[in-house]
């Protein structure tokens, strides 16, 4: 009987290994998997959007959620963003871009998402009221057609309706040699039509961009721009689509002494 005790021990502390009693080098038990996060589709329906002009350079529609998700919608009916979003994840849409023309609005375009998909953003897109400059405008410089007596070059605007424009252009003669006083419009004939496409403000200056037809020449269309500031008007035109004055050379036409760049207009006293 004595010779069995040291077979149990033997046993025991072979049990005890076994069991990892002393160790400390089995790696931990995996933690739970990555959890999965279900994203919900943004979009909407667009409404009254006019079929694209496809002039080079043209603005078209686009639309924006959360300052980035660009998206052209090309015709009206359903639209949706390309980056879906998780619930209660914030969305703001806007209009980033105005196609030529028209003013489009949004609504029922921000909130956060519910946990479902999001349909019910509302565009709609109608004419734009612009707004137009009207009435005769004549040139601040005045120049000495003799010893007593002065002219300026003038513009006479007429709206035809939201973006359309008719231009006229003559002189406007004064009895002294400072066209100081009342003046009297002479040799005034139709001279363009100007059709709005495109408007920005910034700071005071308002400008209106659009397709400048000559009367004389109305197969060779430019584009042009006329700029509000203060008192003065001020008009460029440019036959070359790719150099077409940006709201920064707008600027530099108004800004400083615009009476002196011979492209601004004042209206006469």
């Amino acid at each position: 009987m004595r010779r069995c005790a040291p077979l149990a021990w033997l046993a025991l502390a072979a049990s005890l290994s076994a069991c990892g009693g002393g160790g400390g080098d089995e790696p931990p038990a995996p933690g739970p998997g990555p959890t999965h996060i279900e994203r919900f589709t943004l979009g909407g329906t667009v409404s009254g959007l006019a079929p694209a002009s496809g002039i080079s350079g043209s603005s078209r529609l686009v639309l924006q959620n959360n300052e980035g998700d660009d998206l052209l919608p090309t015709a009206n009916g359903r639209f949706v963003f390309a980056t879906p979003l998780a619930a209660g994840s914030a969305y703001a849409v806007r209009v980033k871009s105005q196609p030529d023309g028209q003013t489009c609005t949004v609504a029922q375009g921000s909130g956060a998402m519910p946990g479902a998909a999001v349909d019910g953003v509302q565009v709609g897109c109608a004419t734009a009221v612009w707004g137009l400059p009207e009435g005769v405008w004549v040139r601040e410089t005045c120049s000495k057609v003799s010893p007593d007596q002065g002219a300026r070059n003038l513009f006479r605007l007429t709206r035809q309706d939201e973006t359309r424009l008719t231009v006229n252009h003559g002189t406007m003669a004064y009895a002294n040699a400072q066209c100081s006083g009342a003046g009297t419009v002479q040799s005034e004939k139709e001279y363009a039509r100007f059709v709005v496409d495109r408007k920005e403000t910034r700071g005071g200056i308002t400008a209106f961009w659009g397709n400048w037809t000559f009367t004389a020449t109305p197969a060779n269309p430019t584009r042009a721009v006329f700029a509000r500031s203060g008192p003065y008007l001020c008009w460029g035109a440019d036959h070359f689509w790719a150099q077409f004055p940006t709201m920064d050379s707008v600027e530099r036409i108004v800004v400083g002494n615009p009476a002196q760049s011979g492209q601004c207009f004042l209206l006469p006293n």
